[in-house]
């Protein structure tokens, strides 16, 4: 598991990781997700990988609370596809790693533990389950694919993620930028927490700081990296 820095965007501080598989091959090297995830959805190798990314993930944020003050904690999302969140077993896998999710972590975080990610919703039963344990949904990729209003009303998520796509460079005057503005409003207007998705220059971070986007992740920040690494940025500011 490789974990992306979340950033508060007014400030630069990480707030939390995205978690991200990552797969080393011997003879091919580092092998892209977009080749191997969409064969693992193929069987039940995904609900393997899924289990595991997730006890991985959440026991990572448990040392990090532990190595740092509790204000600074950070906390971890974990990718599920849409045949994981389907599974029977979802909710009892979650429950399993109850234990790591309330290590070292204060009462008042205990609803940050864990964001799920999905794309497509059938049901808000496993949610509604989820959400009793404190877990905090995002919609992700929103603005492209299968994402639609309809899916805001029916999940109420936590987070929204805007797609890299609407947040791509250039200067203000991209055609592209009054969608992206109306996206975060109506996430503000909803009382919904806005996570910008692939910021690469200052142009766009002091754009999207512009739109009052709470949230963001890039490359212009860092790439996913190492538990070790990962765990060097917890309570760290980025400075530009």
């Amino acid at each position: 598991m490789h974990y992306q820095p979340i950033v508060r965007l007014s400030t630069n501080e990480v707030v939390g990781f995205e978690a991200l598989m990552r797969w080393y091959h011997a003879e091919r090297g580092w092998v892209p997700p977009s080749d191997f995830i969409p064969l693992a959805e193929g069987s039940d190798l995904i609900l393997e990988l899924g289990a595991f990314a997730l006890h991985e993930s959440i026991l990572a944020a448990s040392e990090w609370g532990r190595s740092k003050d509790s204000l600074s904690e950070p906390y971890v999302s974990v990718n599920l596809s849409a045949r994981q969140f389907h599974d029977p077993g979802l909710l009892a896998l979650v429950k399993g790693v109850g234990p790591l999710l309330v290590a070292g972590r204060p009462s008042h975080t205990r609803n940050h533990e864990g964001v799920a990610l999905i794309e497509v919703a059938d049901t808000l039963q496993m949610i509604e389950q989820l959400t009793t344990l404190g877990i905090g949904v995002a919609l992700d990729d929103f603005g492209t694919g299968f994402s639609s209003l309809s899916y805001l009303a029916l999940l109420n998520p936590m987070i929204i993620k805007v797609d890299q796509v609407l947040c791509a460079p250039g200067d203000l005057q991209h055609p592209q930028r009054p969608t992206t503005r109306d996206i975060v409003s109506l996430g503000h207007n909803l009382g919904m927490t806005m996570l910008a998705e692939g910021i690469e220059t200052q142009d766009q971070l002091e754009t999207l700081r512009g739109l009052h986007c709470s949230l963001g992740q890039g490359f212009l920040f860092s790439r996913a990296v190492p538990f070790s690494e990962a765990a060097a940025l917890v309570g760290t500011s980025f400075s530009f």
